[in-house]
């Protein structure tokens, strides 16, 4: 059995990556101050180059024009009262340039990029603490127009992304003057040409191909394999199913099928969502099998990334449920409960479950 090891005797690298880590310079002095072997092993005047790097706009080789692109990263955030650390909430910022040394964070939609019209009240981090608990990214135009990927994906040389017709690309992280070395490069394979999602699981990637067959993408060799069978699918859900996802779930990978149909509202036809199916690998049988509960989790389905979170962290969020927009609003909140099947709109809804994207100071 494994003995523990208290806070002071953790080495002085591990400390030294926590540090690099953190969200700002108030944090860095809240971790100096937990006991004198941190304090030695962290520096104010240090400069973490991952945190630096982690927020920042790089500069991408050109994708199908002339000019170079840019890789924008956001950031979702769980944000919380010093003095009351088991609820919170979740916010999504993005890095704007101020000086070549400055910057501030822009807020945006926590399921979209759309920026929203905040406060212009200055978020106390003596009250408030923030830390990250994901990423996401997007490929633009110089001026700042979406190149519309699906998805992005970043490692620590590659950038993958699922382009606006399904296929797969990639090109270098770094930044190279180099073009031979450095261009956007097609992924595909004979049985599998178009995919709906791609994520980094364990350091590795997996894509999921539109018959929700999972590849993975060899880093050495950068093509694709078959990594597992498709999810089972009834005949008569293929035609409602619009939507697939990857999600990490309890350190698993999970497939999320979204389902919709298309309702005649004021003389338009609009489709909306009707429900969700969640899949996990079974490794001994080698199938996936639906999960029926997500216990005190929930999913959060933004356009650009999905992930899970701990309902109890955040005020009002509701346990085993998925949090998503709709396509044609991505500005309204929605969430399906997996127990009942049933659907709830924050515009049309007087419930607190949507409180955890709303904190008091936006």
């Amino acid at each position: 059995m494994s003995q523990s090891v208290e806070w002071s005797g953790l080495p002085e690298e591990l400390v030294d990556e926590i540090a690099g880590r953190l969200f700002s310079k108030v944090e860095l002095h809240r971790v100096r101050s937990i006991c004198k072997p941190w304090r030695s092993a962290s520096s104010i005047h240090k400069r973490y180059p991952k945190r630096h790097n982690r927020n920042r706009v790089r500069v991408l080789s050109p994708f199908s024009n002339i000019k170079p692109c840019l890789l924008s990263p956001a950031a979702f955030f769980r944000v919380f009262l010093s003095s009351c650390r088991n609820k919170g909430w979740l916010i999504k910022t993005q890095d704007v340039s101020e000086t070549r040394s400055e910057t501030r964070k822009k807020l945006l939609h926590p399921l979209s990029r759309v920026p929203m019209d905040s406060s212009q009240q200055t978020l106390d981090l003596l009250e408030y603490t923030v830390s990250e608990i994901h990423q996401s990214y997007d490929v633009h135009k110089y001026h700042k127009t979406s190149y519309n990927f699906a998805r992005v994906v970043l490692t620590d040389k590659f950038v993958f992304g699922v382009n606006d017709k399904e296929e797969i690309w990639w090109c270098n992280n770094e930044e190279s003057n180099d073009d031979n070395n450095n261009v956007w490069t097609r992924v595909s394979d004979e049985e599998a040409e178009y995919f709906s999602d791609i994520i980094v699981h364990k350091g590795q990637i997996y894509a999921l191909d539109l018959n929700s067959a999972i590849w993975w993408i060899s880093l050495s060799e950068l093509e694709i394999f078959q990594y597992g069978p498709s999810t089972p699918m009834d005949y008569y859900e293929f035609d409602d199913c619009k939507d697939k996802r990857l999600v990490e779930f309890c350190g698993e990978l999970c497939i999320i099928h979204r389902f919709c149909k298309t309702f005649r509202v004021r003389r338009v036809d609009v489709e909306r969502t009707t429900g969700f199916k969640v899949y996990k690998m079974n490794m001994e049988l080698v199938e996936w099998v639906e999960v029926k509960s997500l216990g005190d989790n929930a999913f959060v389905m933004a356009t650009d990334s999905c992930f899970s979170v701990v309902s109890s962290d955040y005020y009002g969020c509701l346990e085993n449920a998925i949090y998503f927009t709709e396509e044609k609003d991505v500005n309204n909140v929605n969430v399906f409960k997996l127990g009942d099947g049933s659907v709830t709109n924050l515009v049309e809804s007087s419930e607190n479950c949507f409180h955890m994207f709303y904190p008091p100071f936006v």
